[in-house]
């Protein structure tokens, strides 16, 4: 019999799959568990001014875990995002992306365009001055930073490759499926409030990823979008988007 330390491999088994879905994982933990306690408490307000509170709890530990994820992805290159050439164009091409979801992201909080009630955000629960800019930083960072990676992994790395094949580190970033791209587009709208918005923001970044064959250039568009969305919210004082 091989020894286990010996035996080769399995493409596209746990040790792929793990790194692109923890991160993700981690963070939709949180997101249940506020639903679920909110289904059996009814008290939305006090647990959306918790959930606040433990929002950089929650970045913290999906950092912890893309910090396990990262090295494991090799998809995920800086090399690809450039400023001259091809890499260029991809890269104006992937932020221009970014910036047209923002534009419909704010203008499709239309009732037929949402479901459910978004569990909003409130820094007024943090003492005026540092407390409460400190709170933002890390709202904003989480957003921009964070969340973009995270996701990026797990819709646009794995299931996008993962539902055309099970070995999906076999199959070419950006290779055109429309099974798999009609799937991962509607499943991000239904993760999202505004599902109208997410559907459009999941063809996107979906477009990006073929456009361009990078995930890295799919982690900058959504980058962008969440980016513009952040500093919007702080300086309308629209948090329900958050």
């Amino acid at each position: 019999m091989t020894p286990s330390h010996n035996r080769p491999r399995t493409a596209g088994g746990l040790h792929d799959i793990l790194p692109r879905i923890l991160p993700f994982c981690c963070y939709m933990v949180f997101i249940a568990a506020r639903e679920v306690s909110v289904l059996f408490s009814g008290m939305s307000d006090k647990l959306t001014d918790t959930a606040s509170f433990i929002y950089p709890v929650q970045i913290a530990i999906v950092v912890a875990a893309l910090c396990y994820a990262v090295p494991r992805c090799p998809e995920l290159s800086l090399r690809d995002v450039g400023l001259s050439g091809s890499r260029g164009r991809n890269t104006l091409f992937s932020a221009a992306t970014g910036v047209a979801v923002f534009a419909i992201w704010i203008h499709l909080d239309l009732p037929w365009a949402r479901i459910g009630t978004p569990a909003g955000f409130s820094p007024d629960i943090a003492e005026p001055g540092l407390p409460r800019n400190a709170l933002l930083a890390v709202r904003l960072a989480g957003a921009t930073l964070v969340v973009p990676v995270m996701e990026e992994l797990f819709w646009r790395s794995f299931l996008i490759r993962y539902i055309r094949k099970p070995d999906f580190t076999s199959v070419p970033a950006g290779s055109l499926h429309w099974p798999s791209f009609c799937a991962v587009a509607l499943l991000f709208g239904l993760e999202h409030h505004l599902v109208v918005a997410g559907i459009i923001a999941g063809i996107a970044y979906n477009i990006v990823l073929i456009r361009t064959g990078s995930i890295m250039q799919c982690v900058l568009s959504h980058a962008v979008t969440n980016g513009m969305l952040g500093v919007w919210v702080i300086l309308t004082g629209s948090w329900s988007f958050w």
